[in-house]
């Protein structure tokens, strides 16, 4: 999405009139308003203007697996060939949880930098490829649009896989909500399939508990189907984007307020968010089951 192009401009206003994330909201966490537009025309404009502010108002982080042989002689079962890449690219306090998001989906437990990422290893789940920006302060000014995204270990992160997912958040305190864009269209079914196996669908029994899933439309501003869009730079030019509500992100985390805090209860219950272990482990669940089942080449139909 070009958040200065008049295409954008056009399914921004489309956007509230169909009830739709609108550009702004679209942008931010719903801790800190977000600008009308990306401050930076890319993650190297970022970069080279704000050099001395690494580690202090940014930092970045990923895992590039190094190849490794794959081979399978078994009649009866056929093993997923693991090649799908997780990325944030509005991590930190841009679209606040989709960091820890991404480090789960990718077989981790959330971990702070300077950890290492072995130890945070989840038992039983392949660890995959993973980039993510992270905004340490002045969140919002940092955001960089995700088809802006140049980021040389992101695209080397997303150009060594087959497949990519993408976590996204947008500005929605009311309703718990999830959008599922991107250019892989059987991944996208597999997702939302899976969704709904994991108790992450609209109605439920308990209402509290209520999640929308829905496919963005071809005109959404979030739609994410441009082939420049991040997600979409795989070897099979390709990916699913997902962009969660924030109060969906909240309600997954016993603590919201900050980085440290979503690192540590993730998925534990709290007073503020009493189902935090039903939202953050179905959505473990479903998104790890939709990315095997695609590995596989399994598809919802």
């Amino acid at each position: 999405m070009n958040t200065s192009s008049r295409r954008t401009v056009l399914a921004s206003v489309a956007a509230v009139a169909a009830g739709l994330p609108t550009l702004n909201a679209v942008l931010g966490n719903g801790a800190t308003p977000a600008a009308a537009a990306d401050r930076y025309t890319s993650n190297t404009d970022l970069y080279t203007r704000t050099a001395a502010k690494e580690g202090t108002d940014w930092s970045r982080r990923f895992r590039i697996g190094a190849p490794v042989q794959v081979t399978d002689n078994v009649r009866g079962t056929s093993s997923p060939v693991t090649s799908t890449a997780v990325i944030a690219p509005h991590g930190g306090g841009i679209e606040a949880g989709t960091s820890e998001l991404c480090l789960a989906v990718a077989g981790y437990t959330p971990f702070d930098a300077g950890t290492d990422p072995a130890s945070a290893a989840v038992p039983g789940e392949p660890q995959r490829d993973y980039w993510m920006f992270e905004a340490l302060a002045n969140s919002a000014a940092q955001h960089v649009t995700a088809t802006h995204c140049d980021d040389p270990a992101a695209l080397a992160v997303c150009a060594g896989n087959l497949y990519a997912v993408s976590l996204h958040g947008f500005d929605d305190t009311t309703t718990k909500k999830i959008i599922i864009g991107g250019r892989d269209e059987r991944l996208k079914r597999n997702l939302l399939a899976a969704f709904t196996k994991y108790g992450l669908s609209s109605p439920a029994a308990d209402a509290d508990r209520n999640v929308t899933v829905v496919f963005a439309g071809a005109t959404d501003p979030i739609n994410g189907d441009d082939p420049a869009n991040i997600v979409n730079r795989t070897r099979t030019g390709a990916g699913a984007q997902m962009e969660l509500s924030t109060a969906l992100r909240k309600a997954m985390f016993g603590d919201f307020s900050g980085a440290a805090g979503r690192r540590a209860t993730a998925g534990v219950p709290s007073a503020d968010s009493p189902d935090a272990d039903h939202f953050w482990n179905g959505f473990m669940g479903a998104v790890r089951e939709a990315v095997r089942n695609h590995e596989l080449g399994l598809d919802a139909l």
